[in-house]
């Protein structure tokens, strides 16, 4: 029996609260599910729009770096013709965009970085003394640096028999895992030296890493093809192991270029001749293997705006400077000389190595300099591009501690 007090509750009362609890439980779900929806879309819309804006300033930092490149190949191309060739920074063509009075657009800083690749010895033209003298400068033993050398020259050169007795050869790569044979022509990357018998033995570490060994070697080496490495901005591993120069004549020629000690007063020089390098040290000290030119230069322009930057390195040189490296030899009678010549410029696409030091490949814009191009010959540029890299393709060597003052 019901208290006389107390109150029920309609049946349809409890289930009108109920239903309404239901929608407002529905209604905050689907809020819910569209504020997450919401919050996802505007996270992609603004990755979408942080990526495009990140391209679009790509593309505009990207025209003013070869904007630059340009106005330092105009700079160049007037010592050039001024000087009838071009010998040194000291000329006054080192900080070219100054000297064109170069000025970016408001927000950009750009910068230019010129480097000789001639003062490097030239791989394809190395012999077996300059690759032996080479590795001796490096520390090596006498018996170590005549099997470096042999095992360069043995993957190089067709035919090539080693001066060490103990130096492998190229028959030798023929009980590899995956027999094969030497390519017989110069390296059209470092990332070769991994594949190479006892070069890989002593130019990377355990874990199959690049030691100091293999940055000293490449800095100190061009795979670039010139005949004559220029004496005017050498390192000190190329008038040594090319030069046969001892420590006084290094010095000496390092002292007059860079304008130090008893040569202080006169400033940073060059050498015109090869008269002028035996006026200073001798006659029977001058080289014939050293020229007096730039063959193949190398221009590293970055344009910075706030925390981005773009950067972009090319290789260039003047007619009759340098070229590719040589193509592989024809494997077939059928392979004709055209189809070598597209291998050769496939192979020189991929000439990097990662960062840390690593044997990684990148792909490079190169053009071939002994290839017809009606459009080149049409405009009459005065250089030739070997090579182009943009960004993360760009490769930063560790720098040698035997690399000569500047």
């Amino acid at each position: 029996m019901a208290h006389p007090n107390s109150t029920s509750e309609p049946a349809g009362a409890r289930r009108n609260r109920s239903r309404t609890g239901s929608v407002i439980l529905l209604v905050l779900m689907t809020l819910l599910l569209t504020a997450f929806a919401l919050t996802k879309y505007l996270e992609k819309a603004s990755v979408d729009l942080l990526a495009d804006a990140r391209e679009a300033r790509a593309d505009r930092l990207r025209v003013q770096a070869y904007s630059a490149l340009e106005t330092v190949l105009a700079v160049l191309q007037e010592f050039r013709t001024t000087n009838g060739a071009l010998r040194s920074p000291a000329e006054g063509w080192g900080n070219a965009l100054e000297f064109a009075g170069y000025a970016p657009p408001e927000g950009l800083t750009v910068e230019a970085a010129l480097e000789d690749e001639s003062a490097k010895i030239p791989l394809p033209h190395a012999d077996f003394q300059a690759l032996r003298d080479l590795f001796l400068l490096f520390g090596q033993k006498q018996s170590d640096a005549e099997q470096l050398a042999d095992a360069l020259l043995v993957w190089i050169q067709q035919g090539y028999e080693p001066a060490n007795s103990f130096s492998a050869r190229a028959t030798d790569y023929e009980r590899a895992a995956i027999p094969h044979d030497p390519p017989a022509r110069s390296l059209h990357s470092f990332a070769e030296l991994a594949s190479i018998q006892f070069v890989r033995d002593r130019l990377y570490d355990k874990n199959g890493r690049p030691n100091d060994l293999w940055r000293n070697f490449v800095d100190s080496v061009s795979l670039f093809d010139f005949s004559q490495p220029n004496i005017n901005t050498a390192r000190v591993t190329t008038l040594a192991a090319l030069g046969t120069y001892d420590e006084a004549s290094v010095k000496m020629i390092t002292d007059y270029l860079g304008g130090l000690g008893s040569y202080a007063r006169q400033g940073p020089a060059y050498f015109r001749n090869a008269q002028e390098v035996a006026g200073l040290v001798g006659q029977a000290a001058a080289s014939a293997r050293l020229g007096t030119q730039v063959r193949c230069l190398r221009i590293n322009v970055t344009v910075h705006e706030g925390q981005g930057s773009f950067r972009v390195s090319a290789v260039v040189t003047a007619p009759g400077g340098a070229q590719l490296p040589p193509p592989d030899q024809p494997t077939t009678g059928q392979t004709s000389t055209s189809s070598a010549a597209a291998n050769d410029v496939t192979a020189a696409q991929n000439t990097s190595n990662s960062g840390d030091g690593s044997a990684a490949a990148t792909t490079t814009t190169t053009s071939p300099t002994n290839a017809t191009n009606p459009t080149q010959s049409a405009l009459n540029y005065p250089f030739t591009l070997l090579e182009i890299r943009e960004n993360d393709e760009i490769v930063d060597n560790a720098p040698s501690s035997l690399s000569a003052p500047r």
